[in-house]
């Protein structure tokens, strides 16, 4: 029980300097903040069709793919209030991901197998999709250095390619496909068929600046955010869904010396 009130207290304490330090003037003092910024990010595809268009598939269907991807960009902050600012960001999204779904076919259709058991074929499409566009979102500190970010995101797809497998994976010492007399058929490889022009996403996240300098002109501001994807990749049931973990560096104009936690003012 005294570790919990210990806790308690502890994180009571905290709250209050992170309380007290939210009075402190620094977007009053900050004219505008810019940098530049990489992200890892997760990607999660939501799909629902069994093969792309104009392109062989003995799929049954794919549902859902993940993969990573890195971001790069520029950012632009400027404050508008004590507590708001205006995030203006240049971005390439990396969105990429991999497709799989697996089908159990009768051991009688390969070449080489005996019949009274079951195969197993894994179905893989590989997407490589490259966005560039424009973020416009805000940022609302609650507490000083603290940020919420909310914004959208509007892109034109400058690359998107696919390739495409069907493998035996099991039984996994025999049997070969009867079209191409191995383990693998439908390969293919190419532009992803009636691919949308533009791409746009709604985004959340949370950051926090860190300073790197006594006068606080050099951030370091690691940042989490969810994309929510709006639109599909083309005319198929396509959309991808993106968590991300990054950082930016940042230069910060300010306007005059304040009080911070690296260099108080007496």
């Amino acid at each position: 029980m005294k570790l919990i009130y210990s806790i308690i207290l502890l994180i009571t304490l905290f709250t209050n300097n992170l309380l007290a330090q939210s009075t402190v003037e620094y977007l009053d003092v900050k004219k505008y903040a810019i940098g530049v910024y990489g992200v890892t990010g997760l990607n999660n595809h939501s799909v629902d069709f069994a093969k792309l268009k104009g392109t062989p598939n003995c799929c049954s269907g794919f549902e859902s793919g993940s993969g990573i991807g890195l971001n790069i960009g520029m950012i632009l902050q400027y404050p508008l209030t004590q507590e708001i600012e205006l995030d203006i960001r240049a971005s390439v999204l990396d969105l990429g991901a991999d497709l799989i779904s697996t089908q159990q076919i009768p051991i009688s259709n390969l070449e080489n197998s005996n019949d009274g058991d079951i195969a197993v074929i894994e179905h893989l499409i590989s997407s490589n999709i490259s966005t560039v566009g424009l973020n416009l979102g805000v940022n609302y500190y609650p507490l000083q250095y603290l940020y919420l970010h909310g914004g959208a995101f509007l892109g034109y797809n400058i690359s998107g390619v696919f390739e495409q497998e069907e493998r035996l994976i099991s039984p996994s010492n025999r049997g070969v496909f009867r079209e191409t007399g191995t383990r693998k058929r439908n390969e293919l490889h190419g532009d992803i068929p009636e691919l949308n022009s533009l791409n746009s996403f709604l985004n959340l996240g949370v950051g926090y600046s860190l300073l790197l300098n006594e006068r606080g002109t050099f951030l370091l501001v690691p940042e989490v955010s969810f994309n929510l994807g709006l639109n599909n990749i083309n005319s198929q049931p396509w959309k991808v869904n993106q968590i991300t973990f990054g950082l930016a560096l940042m230069f910060n104009s300010l306007s005059r010396e304040y009080d911070n936690p690296i260099n108080p003012v007496r």
